[in-house]
């Protein structure tokens, strides 16, 4: 779920923020009243932040602290702080159940032969990104 959330969080760009006062960050002046933009896509592919940051790896997980409560600044899928989403602990453990059902009471397969490696996932733009194509499988319980 961690890695589903690192390079496709629910909302690419968070609620747009605005600065209270005078601020340096990184050598950058940044005036009071302005708005910053939160790009939490752009974070979860940061090749300095993750390794191999591309890639779909669950295991860069295993044996780590980093949660998705907003508490370390590389992984942010649904905010920090007192905008975070309210619903994160629903929404994750919404999520948890349904994909632990579907996995344990249906078999998967894609349909009319096709073959695993050749299936390409490719996201389309948007506020939220889905597939490009569609993704039809068939089940059997």
């Amino acid at each position: 779920m961690k890695e589903t959330l690192r390079l496709h969080p629910p909302v690419p760009l968070l609620i747009p923020r605005e600065s209270i006062q005078d601020a340096q960050l990184h050598g950058y002046d940044i005036p009071a009243k302005t708005r910053v933009m939160v790009n939490t896509w752009a974070i979860g592919r940061d090749d300095e932040s993750w390794e191999n940051a591309e890639e779909f790896r669950p295991e860069r997980f295993l044996g780590r602290t980093i949660d998705y409560n907003g508490k370390d600044p590389r992984f942010l899928p649904f905010g920090a702080g007192r905008r975070g989403c309210p619903g994160i602990a629903f929404g994750t453990r919404l999520a948890e159940l349904t994909l632990a059902n579907m996995m344990y009471h249906f078999d998967w397969e894609l349909l009319d032969g096709q073959d695993p490696e050749s299936f390409e996932v490719v996201e389309s733009s948007g506020l939220s990104p889905g597939l490009k194509s569609a993704l039809i499988l068939g089940i059997k319980p």
